[in-house]
């Protein structure tokens, strides 16, 4: 009796957990997917669906989906996207490109995103994730944290590598001047996780970094995102 009773409770306590809503799909466009923890296939999915731990969001070629967090945060998944999200405050993308809109301040309890290159602490913010071939991540507003999953990142900063290039121009007749130098500017940062400011973008290549000002082609891709949660 005694086994019955706590396999009952453990059935139960599973059940809410696997119940409990993370968010839910405010618009869609094509064919988007759901793939529940206790399903082994994939369903088609309309304007909303309530998103529950464990569910794994797919858009095809040429969909996209609008999903609002119970938090209030916001996030788009553009064509062939895909997230897994494996609790309210843990998230995984695996491919595509994907903008998030993270409204919570509160560090400890915000999103965090997991994706092949690295993972993103998110602390109140406006970025793009694209997860196909080596990565990268664009920030519009806020901060976020970049973390490695595996071995330290070889981060080479924009700002740096033109300050290197001015140095190179005015000090190449100083060359023993130079020569003591040039690691201070040329080397790159040997990090396990770094800060990225707005206004900048990093890509991945295995384990070095490259960090980017803003462009007008980002421009251009955050217009799109914003134009599907603003659609009619």
């Amino acid at each position: 009796m005694k086994l019955f009773i706590i396999s009952l409770f453990l059935s139960l306590s599973a059940s809410l957990i696997a119940s409990t809503i993370v968010g839910s799909v405010q618009k869609v466009s094509g064919i988007v997917k759901v793939k529940s923890t206790d399903s082994i296939k994939k369903s088609k999915i309309i304007s909303g669906f309530e998103i529950k731990e464990g569910d794994l969001i797919s858009t095809s070629r040429k969909a996209s989906a609008v999903i609002a967090l119970v938090d209030g945060s916001s996030i788009v998944l553009d064509a062939s996207s895909s997230v897994h999200f494996k609790s309210a405050k843990n998230a995984e993308q695996t491919s595509g490109k994907v903008y998030y809109k993270i409204t919570s301040r509160d560090a400890k309890n915000t999103l965090k995103v997991k994706t092949p290159f690295a993972i993103i602490g998110i602390k109140g913010t406006i970025f793009v994730v694209n997860a196909s071939e080596n990565g990268s991540v664009t920030l519009k507003e806020g901060l976020i944290g970049v973390t490695s999953i595996k071995e330290e990142f070889e981060l080479y900063r924009k700002s740096v590598e033109a300050e290197f290039n001015s140095y190179l121009e005015d000090q190449m007749s100083e060359f023993e001047k130079f020569k003591n130098d040039q690691n201070k500017y040329a080397k790159p940062i040997k990090t396990k996780a770094f800060d990225l400011k707005q206004g900048n973008k990093v890509s991945f290549s295995d384990k070095k970094v490259h960090e980017d000002q803003w462009t007008k082609e980002d421009d251009a891709e955050f217009d799109h995102f914003e134009s599907l949660i603003n659609a009619e």
